[in-house]
C-alpha cells in the first residue's frame, strides 16, 4: 500500500508543480511580443500535465478502483482466513503490476523517467519566473508616474514587461532549456 500510495503522491506533486508553471505563465498573457517565444514551453509544460493528469486518471479510476472493487466481492466468497490473505496478495500484486510499478528494468524505469523530467522541467520554469519577477520595474515616465492616468501607467508596465523577457529569452539559455527537455519527454 506504501509504495502505491507514495508513487501517487509523488504524481500528485510533479502535477501541481505543473500547475504552478501554469499560473506562472499567465503572467504572460498580456505580452504579445513574447509569446512566440514562449510557445514552445506552453506546449511542452501543457503535454507534461496532460501525461501527468492521464497516468494519475489511469492507476486511480482504471487499476485501483475496479481492483479494489474485486477484492471486496471475494471477500464476500471467501470461507477461510487463507482465501482472504491469497485474495489480498492477489490484489496488491495486479494493482503494482498494472500500474507500471513492479518492472524495476522496463517500464517503471521510463515512468520515473518521465515523472523526473517534468518535475525538473516544472522547477526550472518556476525559477525562471521567479527571476523574472524579481527584477526591478523601473517607470520610464516623463514627468514622474504621478503625471499619467492608470491606462498609460500599466501599458508602460507592460511594455517594460515585454522588454524584460525579450533580454531574458535572447540569452538562449531559455530556448536550450526547452529544446533540451522537449527532447528528453519525447
Amino acid at each position: 500500500y506504501q509504495v502505491i500510495f507514495r508513487h501517487l503522491l509523488y504524481c500528485r506533486y510533479v502535477e501541481r508543480k505543473l500547475v504552478e508553471v501554469w499560473v506562472d505563465h499567465q503572467y504572460t498573457k498580456e505580452l504579445d511580443q513574447v509569446r512566440t517565444s514562449f510557445s514552445p514551453s506552453y506546449s511542452l509544460r501543457q503535454r507534461m500535465l496532460h501525461f501527468c493528469r492521464d497516468y494519475i486518471y489511469y492507476a486511480t479510476v482504471e487499476v485501483l478502483e475496479p481492483q479494489s472493487h474485486g477484492f471486496l466481492a471475494s471477500l464476500g466468497q471467501a470461507d477461510s482466513i487463507d482465501e482472504v490473505l491469497r485474495s489480498h496478495d492477489r490484489f496488491l500484486d495486479t494493482c503494482l503490476r498494472e500500474i507500471l510499478l513492479t518492472e524495476r528494468e522496463g517500464l517503471y524505469r521510463h515512468l520515473s523517467k518521465v515523472l523526473t523530467t517534468c518535475l525538473t522541467f516544472a522547477n526550472n520554469l518556476h525559477r525562471f519566473a521567479h527571476n523574472f519577477h524579481d527584477t526591478p520595474v523601473t517607470e520610464e515616465v516623463p514627468g514622474g508616474p504621478q503625471s499619467q492616468n492608470p491606462a498609460e501607467l500599466r501599458l508602460s508596465r507592460v511594455r517594460q514587461k515585454n522588454n524584460t523577457y525579450l533580454s531574458l529569452l535572447s540569452q538562449r539559455h531559455y530556448s536550450k532549456m526547452i529544446s533540451k527537455f522537449k527532447v528528453i519527454f519525447e
